[in-house]
């Protein structure tokens, strides 16, 4: 037994859902399946999270520099309240709903492309001649000893944390490490920042992962480049038994 659709979209991010918004739009029945949660990556885990956390900080970094202005208090609970507010709790139900009214199927589990034009959710069984895969993507999670032992956090678990730790090693210096690393010094978190290129920001101008470098550790981050990936492991054994 399976059931019949004009199109199918594998993922509900923002590509996912543009995709299945335009295709009920032509009157095309449309099933848009999800394993998690319906908004994806950016909505729960990624953006939303990240500008909301990194704006209290700013606030304060931006008045210690003006002449004349105090600077306000930081108050983490706050934060992380209206954090979990922006996110919607990590719950999806009024984004399903409203789907349905649009006449979208929501179809919950993991998707598997079993023949062409075949999708199985859960043991149920999607057919289509329109699949759009749109399934983002996931952390890559470095082959270092002793990783699995101590515990990792990825983009997940650093922008929904409820309690702040004592100190932190982040593994990358691109523009989510350099993001996540000037929250967390700005609430009096002790950072080392492990980058395996030659700069930071690698993908830029090297003078820009430079100025990046500075600004940073006049924070107080510790950022470490290539030179410092021999001591990398053990700051990293070290930040995560204190952490």
């Amino acid at each position: 037994m399976s059931d019949r659709y004009e199109a199918v979209v594998l993922g509900s991010g923002p590509a996912g859902e543009v995709a299945a918004s335009r295709l009920a739009e032509q009157g095309l029945k449309t099933a848009l399946c999800e394993r998690e949660l319906i908004g994806g990556e950016c909505a729960y885990w990624a953006c939303i999270p990240s500008k909301t956390l990194l704006r209290a900080p700013e606030v304060k970094a931006e008045a210690v520099r003006a002449a004349g202005v105090s600077a306000p208090q930081l108050d983490w609970r706050a934060v992380a309240s209206y954090r979990d507010f922006m996110i919607r709790h990590l719950d999806d139900s009024e984004q399903q709903t409203g789907w349905e009214r649009d006449g979208v199927d929501v179809v919950r589990g993991e998707a598997r492309i079993t023949a062409p034009g075949s999708i199985e959710v859960d043991g149920r069984v999607l057919e289509t001649e329109r699949l759009i895969v749109a399934t983002g993507s996931d952390p890559t999670v470095p082959p270092i000893d002793g990783l699995s032992e101590v515990g990792y956090w990825t983009n997940r678990e650093a922008t929904t944390v409820k309690d702040l730790p004592k100190s932190l090693v982040i593994l990358g210096g691109g523009p989510v490490g350099i993001e996540l690393g000037q929250f967390y010094v700005r609430f009096g978190v002790q950072v080392t920042l492990v980058q395996s290129a030659a700069s930071l920001l690698d993908r830029e101008d090297p003078t820009v992962g430079g100025l990046v470098h500075d600004a940073l550790k006049a924070e107080g981050v510790d950022p470490l480049g290539r030179k410092g990936r021999g001591g990398a492991q053990r700051r990293f054994r070290e930040g995560a038994r204190s952490g």
